[in-house]
């Protein structure tokens, strides 16, 4: 069975050009999940193999784009048992960590974290111009949360709130709360403050956001089936959002970003991930890989983008990097 993946492993390699990374930066962190600001700058977030326990959550950051790696300062992070380590950076200094139940917050690149002090269990995270945002659910309600980059306490959002545990989708400018099958609701942001809006996706639709300048962008991800789904890409120039793409069916959604270069949409099934590349009326899977899902799939430029492939625990704990919009992708050494 081994010798079956391996073999899987290496004819997708093939299809997909995929290139090895020349980094050997040797952290011993098993990465869980990561963001980047920028081309060379980004953060991993994983487990520590040096760790006596082996449960010691531990960040790192690379400045020049994964070659090498430094150990960053990591608060007291639980190991999540049904969710996941998460990180996601503003920029260089502002950043957030969550375990699923705690939320840390720094404003100077991790010297020093200071805890949200909302209780509850942590959903989407994101952030506008304003600040961080989160949506939290406290056993009654999913809300979104908000705090100022460089100082301040979290507050929820008025308005912005739904009954029972929701899934949200956070992107700059907008935000969706859903619970599939009964509720879905939409908010945009302006200058006077955040408003409601009809929700671009139906009430039996996955909501992924994105934004590129002032456009407004949705995947729908609806109608499962084995290992498949439809996906509807829909856009708003201000107005009601239209279909403009259709994705592959292919694969259950678990990400997806969007740049003024590309439209990317990370999805899994049948034993296969997959990176499909769009927008426009053809589509291309460009990376393809047997085993655990693609996490954290976003855009730090129009042509930078990275994600985590499965976790601690999982067959795969790995990052990969395009440098091209999503064409090529390698793995990077943490």
């Amino acid at each position: 069975m081994w010798g079956k993946r391996i073999a899987v492993l290496v004819v997708s390699l093939l299809l997909t050009g995929l290139t090895a990374s020349v980094a050997h930066a040797g952290t011993g962190v098993v990465p869980a999940s990561t963001s980047w600001v920028s081309a060379d700058r980004g953060w991993v977030l994983g487990l520590d193999t040096l760790c006596q326990t082996a449960k010691c959550p531990q960040l790192v950051r690379t400045l020049d784009g994964g070659s090498s790696w430094t150990r960053v300062k990591t608060p007291a992070l639980s190991v999540p048992e049904s969710d996941r380590l998460r990180v996601l950076f503003v920029n260089d200094p502002a950043g957030m960590v969550t375990d699923g139940e705690q939320l840390f917050v720094t404003s100077n690149g991790g010297t020093r974290w200071e805890p949200s002090g909302v209780k509850g269990t942590v959903g989407a995270l994101g952030f506008d111009a304003s600040g961080f945002l989160a949506v939290i659910y406290d056993g009654t309600s999913s809300r979104l949360f908000h705090r100022e980059l460089w100082f301040g306490s979290w507050q929820p959002v008025p308005g912005i709130e739904v009954k029972g545990r929701a899934f949200g989708d956070i992107a700059p400018g907008h935000v969706s709360l859903a619970r599939v099958g009964e509720e879905n609701r939409y908010w945009t942001r302006s200058p006077s403050g955040w408003m409601e809006e009809p929700a671009p996706c139906t009430d039996v639709s996955a909501t992924r956001l994105g934004t590129v300048g002032t456009d407004r962008y949705a995947l729908c991800s609806f109608d499962p089936g084995f290992g498949n789904m439809t996906k509807e890409l829909r856009k708003s120039e201000g107005g009601p959002f239209r279909t403009i793409s259709v994705p592959p069916r292919e694969g259950i959604t678990t990400g997806f970003a969007i740049s003024p270069e590309a439209a990317l949409v990370a999805a899994t099934g049948r034993d296969w991930s997959f990176v499909h590349r769009g927008p426009g009326e053809k589509w291309d899977t460009l990376l393809t890989l047997g085993g655990p899902p693609f996490e954290d799939l976003a855009f730090s430029d129009a042509r930078h983008a990275a994600l985590v492939r499965g976790g601690p625990g999982q067959e795969f704990a790995e990052v990969y990097r395009t440098d091209d919009a999503g064409l090529n992708w390698k793995l990077l050494k943490i």
